[in-house]
């Protein structure tokens, strides 16, 4: 196997970590516990496990841009105060932008 397609599943096993880490959050939002200070209350939450699952779509069956879209979700799950799922998006995110 070739050292480009070891750096896509490990993109897609952190996605994949990432995504389980933001839908954990994202409960915990809807049960009134933040990580971060800041919030839009329930819509954090609903917003937040609407991402996390479109990342672990994405983990599951890439598209072509799949780094990128990543990037994008990641960004938006920060900023819905998924704080932790978000990191670990972004995270990969990187490792798929590099390969």
């Amino acid at each position: 196997m070739s050292e480009i397609q070891e750096t896509d599943k490990t993109m897609r096993a952190i996605a994949m970590v990432g995504g389980i880490v933001a839908i954990i959050e994202s409960i915990l939002q809807f049960m009134g516990t933040y990580i971060l200070a800041y919030g839009f209350g329930i819509l954090d939450g609903i917003l937040g496990l609407i991402f996390a699952v479109l990342v672990i779509f994405l983990s599951i069956r890439p598209i072509h841009y799949t780094p990128a879209f990543l990037g994008i979700l990641g960004i938006a799950l920060i900023v819905f105060s998924i704080l932790l799922g978000g990191i670990i998006v972004i995270l990969a995110t990187f490792l798929g932008a590099i390969s």
